[in-house]
């Protein structure tokens, strides 16, 4: 859902109410009181119910009194006109409106409006209900201040009152307000976290990451300061310090350990925090700030050694604050947030993609589907690879920073969903994951018997769910006498959707398979140099080899099927729509193999 009008802003659904009937609207009283000035006519008795013929006069000398500004002696009037005339709803309003103009009274506020309405829901003034709505909005009464509004539109919307048409942009703003947060209330989603068992302790912990296999959970821990000296004052006046940790999970007892300290080259002063590590474990990026400074780093592992790099000068920027890196799964997209230029306002978030020589693409930002004029921060890109959750203060919500998430291969006509109370909250929520299978999801936060922040662990309901993965490993082998040697690799696949793996060793022919993730768990995949088939089912298929033969631009190949139909749309599907060169290709049908087959040979010359 997308709110981008005036209500929008940093400032929280309850931080509004709780300043609406202080200050958001009181431009608007002056010029209603000038407005009143001018078109006396406004002043006529409206509701169904007159006031006595007896209290005529008063009620007329309050009307008049209150033309002038003189609002003491028109509420003393007013007053009396309205004991004696109980079930009259015109002098419940106008002492509502003299509580306005009269040292702005809430207490006669609520007190007036509420009466008039109660007497006459119908009440033909618009300011009657727009006051009502604000009362309603105020006592967290959102689907009676929803109505209220939708009045006020009623009677305001096509009137030449210029005095209703004064408070319509605010009266809008509450309206979309009050439809949210009603909304909110009636579809509260499922939410029982509990401390995550070992990584959370009597210590704050941080910024939790769960790698893609679930066998590691990263995080960053409050320790004590270390001091040169002791003294009698140290335990008083301790400092603490940030350290990053990681806990490694315990099938046996099904929780994950105390917890240890990354050694170097982490934990060497600067803080670091902000993990994000791709599926098969071999690059971990983080960020680090020194100084006021912030920056993005890759550790890459080698022969189960980290060597640790900052990132260029593309990514990063000497004056520039970068961090909270969340790379895919396949290594293949790194997203972060930064304060750079060129972004919608605030601090936005970011991506660049893998080049063909490995190094990062320039970075781009995610647009305004995503960002706003206030912060975005901590972005997590589900296992998926499209799924994105991160936090905002922009968007609409309940606290200064909420949690979101977007799909982000819906395209620009998406916008991202606030993903409702409680898990979201008048408190900021800061960095949020979900683990690769989508059934739950982890943030540091409270429960109420806890003193400390914990890394809280809940189910998430299905609505708010990425698309279900599973970390597969593919073992591989070049044909039995071929130079090459066995090979295995980490995928992480969908368990919802048909998954198109292509298999490719550098001189042959690529194997590409298709099916669910757990029909590819632990295959057993053998390359061949001269002839490799695969399954015409799917178009993703083709897809995939015309992607490895742009990357093999060299290779020539034969496509041979059961039948010449199927070699000839197989062909001509590569050569229209993938834009390959003709002379690449070759086709022809009645070969001895399955049907719905199509078997390459390699016609390279």
């Amino acid at each position: 859902m997308e709110c981008k009008g005036s209500a929008r802003s940093a400032r929280s659904a309850r931080q509004m109410r709780k300043m609406m009937l202080l200050s958001c609207t009181s431009h608007s009283w002056h010029f209603l009181a000038l407005l009143l000035l001018l078109f006396p006519l406004t002043l006529q008795a409206q509701s169904t119910v007159s006031v006595k013929a007896a209290d005529q006069k008063t009620y007329d000398q309050a009307l008049e009194l209150y033309g002038k500004q003189y609002y003491g002696e028109a509420s003393k009037l007013m007053r009396r006109v309205a004991q004696r005339n109980p079930k009259a709803a015109d002098p419940q309003f106008w002492l509502g409106m003299l509580s306005v103009h009269n040292g702005f009274n809430i207490t006669g506020i609520r007190r007036y409006f509420t009466k008039c309405i109660e007497l006459d829901p119908d009440y033909p003034n618009a300011l009657a209900h727009y006051y009502m709505g604000m009362i309603h909005y105020t006592d967290e009464r959102y689907e009676e201040a929803t109505a209220e509004f939708d009045r006020y539109f009623q009677l305001a919307n096509g009137s030449d009152r210029r005095e209703w048409t004064a408070v319509y942009e605010e009266a809008s703003a509450y309206l979309h307000w009050s439809q949210f947060l009603a909304d909110a209330e009636l579809h509260r989603v499922p939410f029982d976290p509990e401390p995550l068992r070992g990584v959370s302790s009597k210590r704050n912990e941080d910024l939790p990451y769960i790698t893609p296999d679930g066998q590691r959970c990263y995080y960053l821990r409050e320790l004590p300061a270390k001091h040169d000296r002791t003294s009698f004052y140290t335990s008083t006046t301790e400092k603490t310090t940030w350290r990053l940790f990681y806990s490694d999970w315990n099938s046996k007892d099904s929780t994950f350990d105390g917890g240890h300290e990354l050694p170097a080259p982490f934990n060497q002063g600067a803080s670091e925090g902000a993990v994000s590590i791709t599926a098969d474990g071999k690059e971990l990026y983080f960020a680090r700030m020194e100084g006021s400074n912030s920056d993005i780093f890759c550790a890459k592992n080698e022969s189960g050694k980290w060597k640790v790099e900052r990132l260029g000068n593309g990514i990063n920027g000497d004056r520039t604050w970068e961090s909270q890196p969340s790379v895919s799964a396949d290594g293949r997209w790194l997203l972060f947030a930064s304060n750079r230029q060129g972004g919608q306002g605030g601090s936005d978030l970011w991506r660049c993609h893998r080049l063909p020589n490995g190094d990062w693409s320039r970075p781009e930002n995610l647009g305004s589907r995503v960002n706003t004029t206030g912060n975005e921060k901590f972005p997590f890109l589900h296992a998926d690879g499209h799924t994105l959750y991160f936090v905002s203060d922009g968007w609409q919500g309940f606290g200064g920073y909420d949690v979101y998430f977007i799909d982000l291969a819906d395209g620009d006509n998406a916008y991202p969903t606030n993903l409702g109370l409680p898990i979201n909250s008048e408190d900021d929520n800061l960095s949020f994951g979900v683990t690769p299978d989508g059934l739950h999801a982890y943030f540091p936060g409270r429960v109420s018997s806890s003193r400390s922040k914990d890394i809280l662990y809940f189910d998430l309901y299905p609505a708010a769910r990425p698309e279900p993965m599973r970390l597969c490993e593919i073992k591989m082998e070049t044909e039995k006498g071929l130079p090459g040697g066995p090979r295995d690799t980490l995928l992480m696949l969908s368990e919802k959707n048909t998954n198109v793996v292509t298999f490719a060793v550098e001189g042959y022919l690529p194997t590409i398979r298709c099916g669910k993730a757990r029909d590819l768990h632990h295959i057993y995949i053998q390359v061949r140099d001269t002839v490799s088939n695969m399954d015409l089912g799917d178009q993703r298929v083709l897809d995939a080899l015309a992607t490895w033969l742009i990357e093999h631009p060299r290779v020539h190949v034969a496509l041979e099927c059961p039948k010449t139909d199927e070699a000839k749309a197989a062909y001509e599907y590569l050569t229209r729509e993938k834009k390959l060169r003709t002379e690449r290709l070759t086709y022809r049908g009645g070969t001895a193999i399955e049907t719905k087959q199509i078997r390459l040979k390699n016609t390279e010359h």
